[in-house]
């Protein structure tokens, strides 16, 4: 089994941004979900409700990031447009990150049609994944990385209805597979030098109903409702891909071979 994609998300719940080679470290990717937009109050704003993440690409350059809009439009953020911190919050965790200046915020915020905010980790994140307390945690939902398979998504467009594609899941990490699903029973895996934990399967919500063409929901709520029909964990929860939690820093790349430890 080999590595077929690399991705990036250096906004949580923007467009991916895809790569060849990456590096590892214990919270995840480099570049991956550092930046976030949230409410005033420091809660996060989803692609779950406002659709206007997934117009947002982001590209990690030396001073900061560049956010560009789909209709053209672009920003450039540096590091140092970040000057004070104040409490942000990811599914009930609460913990500093830090707040773009108002220039920034305002650009950002004729997209949402609200006053909204970009957060930004800082050098070093305050958050620590759960169940792993001395491993520093980005921006993501629940665990620093999601591995997600080519031969599972195969089984899922066999059970759906409408068609489905693997952007739909948003996976740092794509495999081709060897079984449908066979991921979620390793313990352990490597991938070059880099070892990995397996936290979790992913549980999945109506994100991944999102169009990615027209934007919009889908209306029957698929393919969630598939997964909800034939692949479920033992509370009945739907799920598809795993969580993982690096061992050790070092780089990933496209074609790498991923080794089952246990």
């Amino acid at each position: 089994m080999k590595i077929t994609q690399l991705n990036l998300y250096p906004i949580k719940s923007t467009q991916a941004y895809r790569v060849e080679q990456a590096v590892v470290n214990l919270q995840g990717l480099n570049f991956d979900r550092e930046f976030m937009i949230t409410e005033l109050d420091g809660t996060f704003v989803t692609a779950r409700k406002d659709k206007a993440l997934y117009q947002l690409s982001a590209f990690p350059v030396s001073s900061g990031i560049l956010i560009a809009h789909d209709n053209g439009e672009q920003y450039l953020v540096r590091y140092a447009d970040f000057e004070q911190t104040q409490s942000s919050e990811v599914w009930g965790t609460y913990f500093d990150s830090f707040v773009a200046k108002e220039e920034v915020n305002q650009w950002l915020s004729q997209f949402f049609e609200r006053a909204v905010q970009l957060r930004w980790l800082g050098e070093q994140s305050q958050r620590r994944v759960r169940y792993f307390d001395n491993t520093p945690m980005s921006f993501a939902d629940s665990n620093p990385l999601l591995l997600v398979s080519e031969k599972s998504l195969q089984q899922v467009k066999k059970w759906s209805p409408v068609s489905v594609i693997m952007e739909q899941f948003r996976g740092n990490i794509v495999i081709d597979g060897s079984e449908p699903f066979a991921e979620e029973q390793w313990q352990q895996i490597q991938i070059g030098q880099v070892k990995f934990s397996v936290a979790q399967s992913c549980t999945r919500c109506i994100l991944i109903t999102r169009n990615l063409e027209n934007l919009e929901l889908d209306p029957k709520s698929e393919p969630l409702r598939t997964l909800k029909q034939h692949h479920t964990n033992e509370q009945g929860k739907p799920i598809f891909g795993i969580h993982l939690v690096p061992e050790n820093s070092g780089v990933i790349r496209v074609g790498d071979s991923i080794n089952i430890l246990k």
